[in-house]
């Protein structure tokens, strides 16, 4: 009796041993699988990623690659110069916190008269000259572009960008402005926004 009791706890120990091995084998295998499954989910969820990164202009038909932001709430009609916090100011926010706005209205001009015009009345509404310190040339979405740097006030104000284009029968004004002294970055990173401007048809 002794014997059976002494070698009865072995055999259990034994049986133990084999179904635990047994279940280890069964969990690694199941987390094998869910660690596949995973990595699957996490490939056919990126291409979603990018495509909530693209903002769309609500009111103005444009998109930009790579950007998110905040609809105009109401569409421009032609007059003043609207700023930053007007409501029909699309908000455009760049994948390293940048900072840009943009609207739009139809036009019969070409983009050399609207400019015109439109920097007369610029200067009077925010404090810029109707003559900026640089103009250039460049294209957006493939369309004919002008681009202006000044700072507002003259030489001591905040540094402005603007960029012009018309498509469609539609002119469309971007711009952004920052502080003195970042000049360079700004001139880089808003060169690459209007790069990543499209039309719809």
């Amino acid at each position: 009796m002794r014997i059976h009791l002494k070698r009865a706890p072995v055999v259990l120990v034994i049986a133990l041993l084999a179904l635990f091995t047994a279940a280890v084998g069964v969990l690694a295998a199941c987390g094998g699988n869910e660690s596949t499954g995973s990595t699957n989910t996490k490939t056919t969820a990126a291409p979603m990623a990018t495509a909530e990164q693209s903002f769309v202009s609500d009111l103005y038909g444009y998109s930009v690659d790579s950007w998110t932001g905040t609809s105009a709430q109401t569409a421009w009609d032609g007059t003043g110069s609207p700023g930053d916090g007007d409501p029909t100011v699309d908000s455009l926010s760049g994948p390293e916190l940048q900072r840009a706005f943009g609207f739009a209205e139809p036009t019969q001009d070409t983009l050399k008269r609207f400019v015109a015009k439109f920097r007369v009345t610029d200067s009077k509404v925010h404090p810029c000259a109707v003559k900026p310190e640089t103009r250039s040339g460049t294209t957006i979405s493939g369309e004919p572009a002008l681009v202006f740097e000044e700072h507002c006030p003259s030489n001591s104000g905040p540094f402005v960008l603007q960029a012009f284009t018309i498509h469609g029968g539609q002119v469309y004004v971007f711009f952004t402005y920052d502080q003195p002294g970042k000049e360079v970055e700004m001139r880089e990173w808003f060169g690459s926004l209007l790069q990543d401007i499209s039309f719809g048809a």
